[in-house]
């Protein structure tokens, strides 16, 4: 049997829906990794992810917005086609999961260290396949076409 690709037939179009499904799934690790920390076991903040405790209340709310948005990533993976508007919040989650510690970093309040700067580059990547994914979702075969094109 031959195959289609064979046949002259064109190439499967990649699975935009299986990248942005991937990368909520990540998201949805981190956040809910942080927010159970944040929440439950203060003390290995700092050692495991060099995060300062300073006000402990503080820490449990920020923890508690992040067990939040890790539960609108499962939400949103179980079908991203139709929760398209709520990656526009999973890329705002990971857009202050950046900007947050870099200005933290900058004002000397963090430390700059691998556990600190080591995940931006990621979260980055993340916001990048969000922001494609809330304006894609609805026409994968469309994004696919257009990206091929050069528009």
């Amino acid at each position: 049997m031959v195959s289609p690709r064979a046949r002259g037939a064109p190439p499967e179009p990649p699975n935009p829906l299986g990248v942005l499904r991937i990368a909520l799934a990540i998201g949805f690790c981190i956040d809910f990794f942080v927010g159970l920390l944040c929440v439950v076991a203060q003390p290995l903040l700092q050692p495991l992810l060099d995060i300062p405790v300073r006000d402990p209340a503080v820490t449990t709310i920020a923890g508690g917005e992040l067990l939040v948005a890790a539960g609108i990533y499962a939400f949103v993976l179980r079908d991203p086609r139709r929760w398209q508007p709520l990656l526009w919040l999973c890329a705002l989650d990971q857009t202050f999961g950046v900007v947050l510690p870099a200005l933290e970093i900058a004002h000397g309040h963090a430390p700059a260290t691998l556990k600190t700067l080591g995940p931006m580059p990621l979260q980055l990547l993340l916001v990048a396949v969000y922001v494609a994914g809330a304006r894609w979702a609805r026409r994968p075969a469309e994004a696919v076409s257009r990206a091929g094109t050069g528009d």
